[in-house]
């Protein structure tokens, strides 16, 4: 039995492994696109390389309002949690055009978890904060102003591209083929 625990023991993680892509493969392909404006950031990093650091236009204006006639309501939600489940408002074009906290979950719009690492509504943000790329790509991600995100029905997001001002693809990958050493 001993000599086989090393190979069950790598077949198990294996295994763990394979579902969690399989998991994350199903949320992409199965799951709904919105659209969260970004805020302008310096895309670079000495010890990363190329990436964009990600702000984002959550619209949290309706949040700061009723933060201040509602304070002792909304501390619970935030404070030391760290996720918060709001709803988003969406555009035609499912574009993030309002983000509310979802007190008593009788708000109606499309779920989005957000992250909470500081216990600030300001701070709020979906999924990730920041989006790898190939290096001598950050003049074209420069142009994004969307970010595209898949959430499914529980609100979980996950990011799946950076997008132009009309939601067009910026198509950045397609600019440099490093593997060629072309640009």
């Amino acid at each position: 039995m001993k000599k086989y625990f090393s190979l069950i023991l790598a077949l198990v993680t294996i295994l763990f492994f394979a579902g969690l892509v399989a998991k994350n493969e199903w949320h992409l392909h199965h799951s709904k696109s919105i659209f969260i404006q970004l805020k302008p950031v310096d895309p670079r990093s000495i010890l990363q390389g190329d990436y964009m650091a990600l702000a984002y236009e959550l619209n949290l204006q309706s949040l700061k309002a009723l933060a201040e006639s509602e304070t002792e309501r909304l501390e619970p939600v935030i404070f030391n949690h760290s996720s918060v489940q709001a709803k988003v408002i969406l555009d035609s074009q499912n574009r993030v055009v309002r983000t509310v906290l979802d007190i008593n979950n009788s708000f109606a719009g499309h779920n989005l978890i957000l992250k909470n690492p500081e216990n600030r509504l300001q701070a709020l943000y979906p999924a990730s904060r920041s989006f790898l790329f190939a290096e001598g790509l950050a003049q074209c991600y420069e142009k994004a102003k969307y970010a595209e995100f898949k959430v499914n029905t529980k609100g979980e997001a996950i990011l799946f591209d950076l997008l132009g001002d009309e939601l067009q693809p910026l198509n950045c990958k397609q600019q440099k083929n490093w593997w060629k050493r072309t640009i």
